[in-house]
């Protein structure tokens, strides 16, 4: 008896609720392991819905004749502009022309160097001259002038409000025998930075506000002259 007793004492009392125990949870470990192999799933379906690019709304060119002609741009500003920022023609040129070259390749386009040269250095009074001689001064089959009519960081109703504005209307200019001295395309652009009301702009200088300024006013202009799409969630949002 007392060796029936002990053997029976040996073996686990809490053998059958154990069992039962590993029962229940086996449901439980079969759970986890799905949620966590659909975890990295699901993240990763996140993930490709952020990092997939927007479809934008389609605009097509408003000017379409550039092609594979050789486009000057010319830009005019007046002496208070350039009192302050004396690059500010060659700023304004150099950024259309870099978004002109990315989207038409098929172009050929004037260094902002040799503009330069002609405005300033040549002696020349470019801003009287005819169409027909500038296009020769230049080597170019269109002049896409841009006069600046705003160029400034600061608003123009409270000088204490730091804001970068360009504006200016823009004109383009056909080369060639009887093309005349009127324009072919013409259009008012106005371009503001920071766009939204809660950037901050205390930690950049007037020179950053223009810069960033003219950066999206180049863009805007060029965008005249190809097909392109713009952000559904509004103007200004990249």
């Amino acid at each position: 008896m007392s060796r029936m007793f002990r053997q029976a004492a040996s073996k686990p009392v809490l053998h059958r609720r154990d069992a039962r125990a590993t029962w229940v949870l086996k449901p439980i470990l079969r759970t986890r392991l799905l949620l966590l192999a659909v975890l990295p799933m699901l993240v990763g379906c996140q993930a490709m819905y952020f990092l997939t690019p927007e479809k934008g709304k389609p605009v097509k060119a408003e000017y379409t004749k550039i092609g594979s002609q050789t486009v000057a741009i010319v830009v005019w500003a007046d002496r208070p502009t350039l009192d302050v920022d004396p690059l500010a023609r060659r700023r304004v040129c150099d950024a259309i022309v870099y978004h002109l070259k990315k989207n038409l390749e098929k172009a050929t386009f004037v260094s902002g160097r040799d503009v330069e040269t002609l405005q300033e250095k040549s002696g020349l009074n470019w801003e009287q001259m005819p169409t027909e001689e500038l296009c020769k001064r230049l080597k170019c089959d269109i002049v896409i002038r841009v006069d600046l009519l705003e160029y400034t960081a600061r608003g123009s109703v409270a000088q204490e409000l730091r804001k970068g504005k360009v504006r200016g209307t823009i004109n383009v200019y056909e080369c060639g025998i009887g093309s005349g001295e009127e324009s072919t395309y013409n259009t008012d652009i106005a371009c503001t930075y920071p766009k939204a009301t809660d950037k901050h702009v205390n930690d950049l200088t007037d020179g950053d506000l223009i810069r960033e300024t003219v950066v999206e006013f180049g863009q805007v202009v060029a965008q005249k002259f190809y097909d392109h799409e713009v952000s559904l969630r509004g103007p200004g949002e990249r």
